[in-house]
């Protein structure tokens, strides 16, 4: 009797080790999906800033183009005896055709270029999410975290495997196998708790 309820108890435990390697497998397969997730987002924003950077670099240097025909037609006026003409050109130039607010306003020789690009992106940055690194660090740890789990799978096959060997065993070493598949179980369930929230 006492041994049909040792095999009854084994028989148990076989079957929540079973369940928890499940489980971890579960856990292991979401967390590479989610790192899976998160590349995707990290390469979408990477993808999203490089076009933007692109896109604000032409602008820039159209702008620049005319910025340089500006200061052509306003260096023509100065050699001009009737530079008005001229010196209209560049003023409409400077109205239509770039941003007045980046020229050095004391020589107005000068155009800050480097101040355009870091505004537009910021612009940019404002209006969508152009920052690859965190969606990368996060599929980082999501890998880990996945390794991690998988590794503890085998934890739980040691303790499946040392139950096995208890509930075939007919001698007293059995509960040794026993106490062995309990312990591995343990440190199985620790291992799920450190995979799920600490890592």
């Amino acid at each position: 009797m006492k041994s049909d309820k040792f095999k009854s108890f084994v028989a148990v435990m076989v079957a929540v080790v079973t369940v928890l390697g499940a489980l971890t497998a579960c856990l292991a397969s979401v967390a590479v999906s989610e790192a899976s997730d998160m590349d995707f987002a990290g390469v979408d924003a990477l993808i999203r800033g490089q076009r933007a950077e692109i896109i604000n670099y032409v602008n820039a240097y159209e702008e620049y183009r005319a910025f340089t025909s500006y200061r052509r037609y306003l260096q023509l006026g100065y050699y001009l005896e009737q530079p008005d003409e001229v010196w209209g050109i560049a003023s409409g130039i400077s109205f239509y055709f770039f941003k007045p607010r980046y020229i050095n306003p004391e020589d107005r020789s000068e155009y800050d270029l480097e101040r355009q690009l870091q505004e537009a992106w910021a612009d940019d940055a404002q209006s969508e999410d152009l920052n690859s690194t965190p969606y990368f660090l996060e599929s980082d740890v999501e890998r880990g975290r996945s390794s991690f789990l998988t590794g503890n799978m085998i934890v739980f096959a040691l303790a499946f495997w040392f139950f096995t060997v208890a509930q075939t065993t007919e001698k007293k070493i059995k509960y040794f196998w026993a106490g062995l598949g309990i312990l591995f179980g343990l440190f199985g369930i620790i291992g799920i708790v450190i995979g799920r929230y600490f890592l």
